[in-house]
């Protein structure tokens, strides 16, 4: 891959509320959740040149960033049926997307199941509201863009306890890792959706991640901020198989809310990412060996305000990271050094910053879930 050669090729416009989540499901299907607890699925065209024109053209604060190269096309689908925000989004075998939510389930959806509902979505439903409800300084309110889409209930549901706020498949895509805002950290059968362990923490489980051979699991610690009278944050590194701790990384990264989590595809390597609301360029990338759990290198700068997730790159020689100065960087993993720096930071991380980034299978696309309403889709060249 050619990462200086990246172009953005669209910028889905999304704006009901926080575009949350995002992945690929397969090379041709970007899935992404928002705020809302609602799941929309594109299909990206073969041929970009004949996107229909009027599918969706992006509003004007997608000036403040690169231009997309070709007109947005619309949504294909619809996922219906959480009723809260969606955290994460992972995908398997192309075919299958499963969701993590805030209204307590995990839940999978077959794209090979008939959608046999229609609905309309306005994808510029928030530019419209804002403009109505300020009318006094003479803002005139966009035209809808409407979409035709069919809609789909999921296929199967994991029933929780409390907000599912951390999702990760192993990259063999066999087994999940769930945590919720209760500290339970469980582990799934992808397949059979059934549970294989948990074990308990403290705090917030919120970045979870399993190693490729599933004996090894990674966990962050946090209260959030409105619980400052019980502030904790930790990360631990967990024995999969008994939920035993192998090794209490709490020290090492002292005071630091980690936001994210990713084994490489060889598993030797476990990088982690600064998140919470990191002062000053703080949200740096951390590499550690899982078998001592000893720091190896740590990536400068840091993302501004805080990092909020990271993926290793199907090359296993390069690790992306997004945060909430609105920009996705592509490193090195060799030496550590910045290889690109995609889009632009766009009004600060109150604003637009990117929640999470997807890469498809061949790891030559990019898809980032934009807090201001957007799913972007990068491709690098070759």
């Amino acid at each position: 891959m050619n990462f200086e050669k990246a172009t953005l090729l669209w910028s889905m416009p999304w704006d009901a509320d926080w575009v949350s989540a995002v992945s690929f499901i397969g090379g041709k299907h970007v899935a992404a959740g928002n705020n809302r607890g609602e799941i929309l699925l594109w299909e990206l065209p073969d041929a970009p040149e004949t996107a229909p024109a009027e599918a969706a053209q992006a509003p004007s604060d997608a000036d403040k960033g690169e231009k997309p190269l070709h007109s947005a096309p619309p949504p294909a689908r619809q996922f219906v049926g959480h009723s809260n925000v969606i955290n994460r989004l992972v995908s398997a075998e192309d075919r299958w997307l499963i969701s993590a939510s805030n209204d307590h389930t995990i839940r999978y959806w077959d794209l090979n199941a008939p959608a046999d509902a229609s609905a309309k979505v306005i994808l510029n439903a928030r530019a419209i509201d804002e403009a109505a409800r300020s009318k006094s300084s003479g803002r005139k309110a966009p035209p809808p863009l409407a979409a035709e889409i069919r809609t789909q209930p999921a296929a199967k549901i994991i029933e929780g306890q409390e907000w599912i706020v951390g999702l990760a498949l192993t990259h063999d895509q066999s087994a999940l890792i769930a945590g919720d805002d209760a500290g339970t950290v469980t582990i799934y059968d992808r397949a059979a959706g059934t549970e294989k362990k948990r074990w308990q923490i403290k705090g917030w489980a919120y970045a979870v991640a399993l190693a490729p051979d599933q004996k090894q699991a990674v966990a962050s610690e946090r209260f959030p901020l409105v619980f400052d009278s019980d502030k904790h944050v930790g990360l631990k590194l967990w024995d999969a198989t008994t939920g035993t701790m192998q090794h209490d990384l709490s020290k090492d990264f002292k005071d630091m809310k980690i936001g994210a989590a990713a084994y490489s595809p060889d598993g030797k390597v476990l990088a982690i990412g600064r998140g919470g609301e990191a002062d000053g360029n703080n949200g740096k990338v951390f590499l550690i060996d899982p078998a001592t759990g000893k720091k190896q290198r740590e990536f400068t700068p840091g993302h501004l305000n805080g990092l909020t997730d990271l993926c290793f790159h199907p090359d296993g020689q390069h690790l992306l990271s997004s945060g909430r100065d609105t920009v996705v960087r592509v490193w090195n993993l060799a030496d550590g050094k910045l290889v690109k720096e995609l889009g632009k930071p766009r009004g600060g991380q109150f604003k637009d910053w990117i929640h999470a980034i997807s890469l498809s299978p061949d790891g030559s696309r990019l898809a980032t879930a934009d807090m201001a309403g957007f799913v972007h889709v990068w491709e690098f060249g070759s």
